[in-house]
């Protein structure tokens, strides 16, 4: 059993817009403080830290499974990022949502750099 911790460090403003925007992709009742995407699914904000986050993100039903007492949703995240549309990053992942209470046991996932965009 794991035992609660208070966080030793800040989290980082683009990890941290990601992961809000994951959870708010598979449960859109989720979407605290995350703007609505365009009519062509990109999701544009301000970070914490100032920098402009431009955000297209899919999620995909993989199975459903069980990760000790809970029965889980396993979600497949996958999609493109731009922070001030200058450094491109690809987004690779998975969420686990508990099927009982619909809370997000974990959102994983990697921000590959994929250099330079053009504007």
């Amino acid at each position: 059993m794991t035992i609660w911790r208070p966080a030793t460090h800040e989290i980082d403003p683009l990890l941290e817009a990601v992961a809000n925007a994951a959870r708010a992709t598979i449960l859109p009742s989720a979407s605290i403080n995350i703007p609505l995407p365009s009519a062509d699914g990109i999701r544009s904000q301000r970070l914490r830290d100032g920098r402009e986050l431009r955000l297209k993100l899919s999620t995909q039903y993989l199975e459903r499974g069980q990760r000790g007492f809970c029965t889980v949703l396993v979600y497949a995240l996958q999609g493109n990022a731009i922070v001030d549309n200058c450094m491109g990053y690809s987004v690779t992942g998975q969420a686990l949502l508990d099927v009982a209470s619909r809370a997000f046991l974990d959102v994983e996932f990697r921000l590959e750099s994929v250099g330079p965009v053009m504007p």
